[in-house]
């Protein structure tokens, strides 16, 4: 498991139902789970702070996908919700 991961308590009740490893998240859940994050995140915190405080949250996301060490240093740049969303689309649609 991974810091910063969203699905952990699912997971758990899913091994503990079934007795089987959890299956991995799709990158279209993983996706949607990240943009409702960003908007809750510049909702609560304005998109200053909001998009800064996301940049860890990112990491976490991202660690272990398909050139993510791209996407994270880009995103270490990105200072608007709109630009942080596209650029997160753009790389999903490349995994």
């Amino acid at each position: 498991m991974q810091c910063g991961n969203p699905f952990i308590f699912r997971n758990i009740i899913e091994y503990l139902e079934t007795g089987k490893e959890p299956k991995i998240v799709a990158n279209e859940e993983l996706f949607n789970t990240i943009v409702n994050h960003i908007n809750l995140e510049v909702e609560e915190k304005g998109e200053y702070t909001g998009i800064r405080e996301m940049r860890k949250h990112l990491a976490s996301y991202t660690k272990g996908l398909k050139n993510s060490s791209i996407i994270r240093c880009k995103i270490n740049e990105i200072e608007t919700k709109e630009e942080l969303i596209n650029s997160l689309t753009e790389y999903f649609k490349n995994l």
